[in-house]
């Protein structure tokens, strides 16, 4: 979609439930520029969406892997067991571009553990040659490392040749999304667009404190996930 597709259709789903009596529609122009405000809450809607959308809504242009320079240089294999008794953990540092993990796992294993953080109980186990994960029960550990790069842990590698397998969402290009662009593309999946027009007009309406903003937040939920929002009605 362009930025001004975008910005028509926000414009229009704001209409479908802004009351006559809206404290923005009896604003001056001068005082607000609507269109402004939409195009700035593109970003963070999109970003929302491709973060919280369940996989088969995302369609495999979404995903992406790291090139072999990037393998070569963010990705290594650390002992940490003994040199007479290697145990190998893989490390990963996540690319610049990185917003969600859709796969991290080593060559030998057979699933895909989903990450947990470094403040859980279960990262204090793998500091336990006992108790730490292992290529048939294994774990993922998102954490920081020193220079502020964030890291995947993964205990652990079966025996040295394992490799990463890793997919990825990257961060939305946002280059020339802008009032001056109004013909530049935004790459949404087709499935999400309606769910991020309704988090814009959200976001865009609680801008504004209108009152609506609540509603246009839960039609963009119910089009992200039905079954999600069906479970917590």
């Amino acid at each position: 979609m362009t930025v001004q597709t975008i910005v028509n259709r926000v414009r229009s789903a704001i209409d479908e439930l802004m009351q006559n009596d809206s404290q923005l529609l009896n604003k001056s122009n001068d005082e607000l520029n609507l269109t402004d405000v939409i195009i700035d809450k593109i970003g963070y809607a999109l970003r929302h969406v491709l973060e919280n959308a369940p996989l088969d809504k995302l369609g495999n242009d979404a995903y992406k892997t790291l090139t072999s320079e990037q393998m070569s240089s963010l990705f290594s294999k650390v002992n940490i067991g003994t040199q007479s008794d290697p145990v190998y953990m893989g490390r990963l540092v996540l690319p610049s571009d990185f917003l969600r993990i859709i796969e991290a796992r080593l060559s030998s294993w057979s699933l895909f553990p989903l990450p947990v953080p470094d403040t859980s109980q279960v990262y204090l186990m793998q500091q336990d040659q006992y108790a730490r994960g292992s290529w048939d029960r294994p774990v993922n550990v998102l954490t920081w490392d020193a220079s502020n790069k964030r890291i995947l842990e993964m205990y652990c590698a079966k025996d040295a040749n394992d490799t990463l397998v890793f997919f990825y969402v990257a961060l939305p290009d946002l280059t020339n999304v802008d009032a001056s662009h109004p013909t530049q593309n935004v790459s949404v999946p087709s499935q999400l667009e309606a769910s991020l027009i309704y988090q814009i007009a959200g976001l865009t309406m609680t801008a504004f404190r209108e009152d609506i903003a609540g509603q246009l937040f839960a039609i963009s939920q119910k089009y992200l996930d039905p079954e999600q929002t069906d479970r917590s009605a």
